[in-house]
Formats: structure tokens, sequence, C-alpha cells
């Protein structure tokens, strides 16, 4: 099976399709960091988190054509994330605690981004309504007996990913390899730069998104719970809450620009 996975991953065109995949997440990131720029500047305008930046995507000229073309190309992503899952390469003793930890990681990316690919596929095709999943879960939870603890260790959970985030753009654990033969230095240099604020206002996102579900856990009030949309919800009722919001939006903007050079000129594939 492995054997098969890794001629899999030597063939250009899956490579190149999930190059694809980096595009179609730069694009929706870009499009999220656009949206909440807007909203932290103009009172009437309200930030949103992805479904609802796809809705806005399908609502442009030509928008369902774009929208369908995001949910195949991130497809591709999922792949990547999938097959690092399985395979890990090039990481020595791939069965230790931190790269169990690192396969699952790899896993519960490639399930949410498939997630984002059938939200994109659901406002194409008229599948449904909007549904905040998380919020759902957690007032799930709530009724179960230990289910605020539950809630309580996700937001933990969150919050130490979106730290993780933070300390990755710092020292540069979470950009890219690019292919130096290919890319001008300066453009390498400046999508460094650009990569390390998009990675740092991702994981600035996170933590958001973890303190308000750890608050909701300890408030037991599950309007505080939610996933992106619900933070930058909760983030503009806060004291400088449109300024934080105008900078995570500047950040998430630098981050859908870094995956576009990335698409371009990243040097592997599924590494």
């Amino acid at each position: 099976m492995k054997q098969w996975l890794k001629k899999a991953i030597a063939n250009p065109w899956l490579k190149q399709y999930i190059l694809f995949g980096y595009a179609a997440k730069g694009t929706v990131y870009l499009s999220i960091g656009i949206l909440a720029v807007q909203a932290a500047v103009i009172s009437e305008q309200k930030a949103a988190g992805t479904y609802l930046t796809l809705i806005w995507l399908a609502d442009q000229p030509l928008g369902k054509l774009l929208v369908c073309l995001i949910a195949i190309a991130l497809t591709g992503y999922v792949w990547r994330r999938l097959l690092q899952a399985i395979l890990t390469p090039g990481k020595p003793n791939s069965f230790s605690f931190k790269n169990i930890l690192q396969r699952l990681g790899y896993l519960m990316s490639g399930l949410s981004y498939a997630g984002v690919a059938y939200s994109a596929l659901n406002i194409v095709f008229e599948l449904g309504e909007y549904d905040d999943t998380i919020e759902d879960l957690v007032n799930q939870l709530f009724e179960q007996p230990i289910g605020e603890w539950l809630i309580l260790l996700g937001g933990i959970a969150v919050t130490i990913i979106g730290f993780s985030y933070i300390c990755g753009a710092y020292n540069g654990s979470y950009i890219s390899e690019f292919q130096s033969s290919a890319i001008h230095h300066r453009l390498e240099k400046w999508t460094t730069r650009i990569g390390k604020l998009g990675v740092a206002a991702r994981g600035i996102a996170f933590v958001l998104t973890g303190i308000f579900l750890t608050e909701a856990a300890i408030a037991g009030n599950s309007e505080l719970a939610g996933g992106l949309q619900n933070a930058f919800r909760v983030l503009e009722t806060r004291s400088m809450g449109s300024l934080w919001l105008g900078l995570i939006g500047i950040g998430l903007i630098c981050y859908g620009l870094y995956m576009f050079v990335a698409a371009r000129y990243r040097r592997y594939a599924i590494r």
C-alpha cells in the first residue's frame, strides 16, 4: 500500500493538483481577510467566516464557477494532508508519540478542508442552509454530564494550536521551502515575511476561537462558541475589537498572497 502511495506522490500531475489546492486555500483566506478589513473600516459591513465568505464569492460575477473550482482544487490540498497523515515522508521513527500527534494533526486538517470543499459545493448546488457545526456541537455537549469540561478542554486545545502557529511564524518552521533556482531572491524574501505575518494572524484567530470556547464553557453560554465567524462576531463587541479585526484581516490577506506564491514555487508538494 505504502509503495503504491509513494509512486503516486512522484506523479507530477498529483503534485500539480496539490499545488492548485494551495491557490484555492489562498483565495479563501485572501477573501476572508478582505471582508475582515472592510468590517473594521465600515461599520455597516460584517466580517465573515469561511462559509459566509464562500457565499460572498459566489455572489460575485462568475462567482459560482469560482467557488466550484475552489472546491475541486481544495480536494488536492485534502489529498496532501491525508498522504502526510499516512506517510509523513522524511520523518525517522514515524510512530513516536510526537509523530503520531503530527499524523492526527494532518488528518484533522485534511478533514477540515474537506468540510470547506463540501461547503463550497453546498453553496454552488444549493444543498442546504448554513449551520455552525461547532456551535451545534457545543449545544449538544452542554446537555451532557461532563459537556462543559469537554468544551473547556477543546477551547484549551484550540488555543494551544493557535500559539503553535504563532511560534511557527516566529521561528519560520511553518513557512514553506521554495525552489531557490526558480524564484527571485527578493520575491522569496518578501514572501517569507508576509508568510510569517499570515501564519501569525491565523494563530491569533485560533487563539481567539479557543478563548471564546473556554469562556463559553466557564459561563455556560453557547453563544460565545463557534468557529472563525463567531470569533469575529464576538471580537467586534470587545474593546478595540475593530482594530484587532483589521489587523487580523491584513494578516489573513498576507497569508492568502503567501499561499499563491507557495502554489507556484513551493519545493515539496507533500512534505
